[in-house]
Formats: structure tokens, C-alpha cells, sequence
């Protein structure tokens, strides 16, 4: 006989009425739902891949494109990844259309163009590479990569002001990096400006002490300092560096200069033993000899420093001076002479270079600067110029003529030589 009360006639029924069972099933569907959501969501995956992309781990980006693949809410964002992707692998006109069809969606607008940019450089559309970083930079002013690359972009075409811009900024956006002051001294070295170099160069080493390189970094920055005749800093300076012929001869420059001649005879011989036919070495010598007055061993070293380097008027000024303690009036006119005429050419190239500052985009100008390195003795000089020319314009048939002059196709036997050197 039964009490009427179904719940305790049938169990199950009771327990189904039980609030604490409901209680549990709710919290256990809410935890699978969210373990659901966790495992699809494709935003998580896009930023572990944007993360590979700053990490530059080509693994981490494959395995979100992997993951994002068939979720059409995020085909910009798999588009835009694997068209980073196919860049590393070289596809650079692949890659230029996946980032044309990122850069609308508004989390990508600004990297799209960078990658767009990065593309195009590629190809060797110079012009089209600048456009696409100005407009991320429009978007984005402190869009760091943008930076960067217009940067390099206004250091291969010679717009060195320009690129001195973008290295500030670069510097500033990212005040841990001690590449972008490092650049900015080299820079400023390679065009005179000492003065503006070595802060650079000092903040460049405040930030990476032990940056690769380093010792390089406080050759150059002893170079400037030099320059500006502040001996004891350079001696500092190259205190920084371990023995190399560089520190040598900078060293006994700073010890002549400070008069002290003995110590700077014997690093100078030593040079000299190392390195018979470096031009700065030669000089160094000669200096030397004139300060002991041995004006006949000065004339020596100044012979071998014009047939080392012909197209250097300053080695020619010397000689002529000694030529002229010598007695020997006619040799000494020519040579003087030619040095004025170097100097005017050496002048005529550094206005040249100067233009090219400040017209960033004239390939003609950039061709006819690498035909004046040339003619100075600069053939290496002169391809990077060529370069520029045709970085800016890739039709530009007589840039592409006088580097494949000075860079000639690879033969068999370069091949069988550089597979030797592989083994």
C-alpha cells in the first residue's frame, strides 16, 4: 500500500525533482560551453599568431593558419598571415596580394601595409613600398616597423637626411635597442659630421653594452673623437678593443698628437709590419718620419699611399709638401696639382650626394653618383649607388648595365668552388 506521494513510490522521480542535481548539470554545461568556446574561438589563435610574426617564429604563424582556416569572420586574418608567410618564403607578389586584402579590415590596416610594404620593396618597387609605410604611418604614427623599413628604404637610395628621420623615431619608439643610434652614428661619420656621431655612438653603447659588433662601435666612435682632437676620450675609447691593426694605428694617432713620440713610433711600426699598404697606416708613417725629420723615408711611405690609393687628394697634398722640403719644385706642382683636381671631383661627389638627400626619388641622379665613384676608384661605391638607382626605378637600363659590369654572373666554376667551401 502506497502513501499517495508519487516522488517516494518512484526514486528516480525524486531525484530528477531535486534542486541540487539541476544545480550541477548547469554548472557542468557551463564549463563545457566555455571549454567549447576556448578551443574555437579563432581570436586566441590570431594573436598567438601575430605573436609569432613579431617573434619572427614562422611555426607559431603556420599553426594559426592552421587553426583560423575555414572561419570566415577571420579571412583578413588568415589572409594576412599566410601572406607573411609566403613573404619568408620568398613569394613576395603572393604575399602582396594577401596583404592587399587584409589592410581594409580595421584589425589590420595598419601591419597589412607594413607587410604590402615589405612585399613591393621586394619586387623592387621602391616607390610603391614607401606609399604603403607613409599611409601605416598615417594610420599609426609611432607604427614602429614602418619606421624601420622607410628608414632602410632612405639609406639604400642615399636620402640619408631622411633616413636620419625615421632612425629617431625608431630610437624613441624603442628606447632599449642601441641599433638605431649605432646607425645614426655611422651615418654622421661617413658624412663628416663627428660632432653629431658620438652621441649617438655613446647611446648606442649605454643601451648594449655587449651588442654584437661592440668593439666596431668603439673604433668608430675613437675615429670621431679623433676628428674632433679629443685624444684622451679616443685613448678610452679604444681601451674598449682587443689588439687589431684599427687600434694600432688610432692609438699611436692619439700618442702622436699628445707628443708622445716613442710610444707612438713603436704601435706605427707595428701597424706597418701588419699592414704595408693601408693608406691611414702609410700617412701615419709619414707624419712620423716628417716629425723626426727623416723627410726622405716620409717621401717613401707617401709614394706606396699614392699608388695604394690614387684617387686620394690628401695622400697627393702630403707628398707635395715633402717634395717640396726635397728640393724637387717640379714634381711637387704636379702632384699639388693633382690633388687640387681630386679635391674638386671629391667635392663635385659630395654635392652630388647632397642632392640626392634631398631628391629621394631621382634614380638618373643615383646612376650618375655610382658613374662619379667610378671615376674616384670606388667600384664597390658605385654599386651601392647603382643599387639605389634601381631600387627606385627597376628599368633603369644603364644602372643595370654598369653593376652587372661590376658584379658579373656567377660561372660553373664560382659554383664548384663555393660547394668545395661548403664541404
Amino acid at each position: 500500500m502506497t502513501d499517495g506521494n508519487p516522488a517516494r513510490s518512484r526514486p528516480w522521480l525524486s531525484l530528477l525533482l531535486d534542486p541540487r542535481l539541476w544545480a550541477g548539470l548547469l554548472t557542468l554545461s557551463l564549463v563545457g560551453s566555455l571549454n567549447y568556446q576556448r578551443h574555437t574561438d579563432p581570436q586566441p589563435h590570431f594573436l598567438a599568431g601575430m605573436a609569432g610574426v613579431q617573434a619572427n617564429d614562422r611555426s607559431k604563424v603556420e599553426s594559426a593558419i592552421a587553426a583560423l582556416e575555414g572561419h570566415l569572420p577571420f579571412r583578413a586574418h588568415h589572409a594576412y598571415l599566410t601572406g607573411w608567410v609566403r613573404l619568408q618564403s620568398g613569394q613576395a607578389e603572393e604575399a602582396l596580394g594577401l596583404a592587399l586584402t587584409a589592410q581594409e579590415h580595421p584589425d589590420l590596416e595598419v601591419d597589412a601595409r607594413v607587410l604590402a610594404g615589405q612585399a613591393a620593396y621586394r619586387l623592387g618597387a621602391a616607390g610603391n613600398a614607401k606609399l604603403f609605410w607613409e599611409a601605416a604611418l598615417a594610420l599609426d604614427p609611432d607604427c614602429l616597423a614602418a619606421h624601420q623599413w622607410l628608414g632602410v628604404l632612405y639609406f639604400d637610395v642615399g636620402a640619408m637626411d631622411n633616413a636620419l628621420t625615421h632612425l629617431r623615431a625608431v630610437s624613441s619608439l624603442s628606447p632599449e635597442d642601441p641599433r638605431p643610434d649605432r646607425f645614426m652614428g655611422l651615418i654622421n661619420r661617413d658624412y663628416e659630421r663627428p660632432d653629431v656621431a658620438i652621441p649617438h655612438y655613446l647611446e648606442s653603447l649605454r643601451r648594449g653594452p655587449n651588442q654584437p659588433g661592440v668593439e666596431r662601435v668603439w673604433l668608430e666612435l675613437a675615429e670621431c673623437q679623433i676628428k674632433q682632437r679629443d685624444y684622451e676620450a679616443a685613448l678610452q675609447s679604444l681601451d674598449h678593443c682587443g689588439e687589431s691593426v684599427r687600434k694600432l694605428r688610432l692609438t699611436a694617432r692619439c700618442l702622436l698628437n699628445l707628443g708622445e713620440l716613442d710610444d707612438a713610433r713603436t704601435l706605427a711600426n707595428r701597424a706597418f709590419a701588419a699592414e704595408p699598404n693601408d693608406l691611414d697606416t702609410l700617412q701615419l708613417n709619414a707624419e712620423l718620419a716628417l716629425a723626426d725629420g727623416e723627410v726622405e723615408a716620409a717621401e717613401r711611405f707617401l709614394q706606396t699611399a699614392i699608388r695604394v690609393a690614387p684617387f686620394d687628394h690628401g695622400a697627393r697634398t702630403q707628398l707635395a709638401q715633402v717634395l717640396g722640403r726635397l728640393g724637387r719644385e717640379v714634381e711637387s706642382r704636379e702632384q699639388s696639382a693633382r690633388a687640387d683636381e681630386l679635391q674638386e671631383q671629391w667635392q663635385r661627389f659630395s654635392d652630388l650626394q647632397i642632392d640626392a638627400i634631398n631628391r629621394p626619388t631621382d634614380s638618373p641622379l643615383r646612376y650618375e653618383i655610382g658613374q662619379f665613384a667610378l671615376q674616384l676608384g670606388k667600384p664597390e661605391l658605385a654599386a651601392t649607388w647603382f643599387q639605389a638607382a634601381l631600387s627606385i626605378d627597376p628599368g633603369l637600363s644603364s644602372a643595370a648595365e654598369a653593376l652587372g659590369k661590376l658584379t658579373p654572373p656567377a660561372t660553373d666554376a664560382d659554383a664548384d668552388a663555393d660547394a668545395e667551401g661548403n664541404d
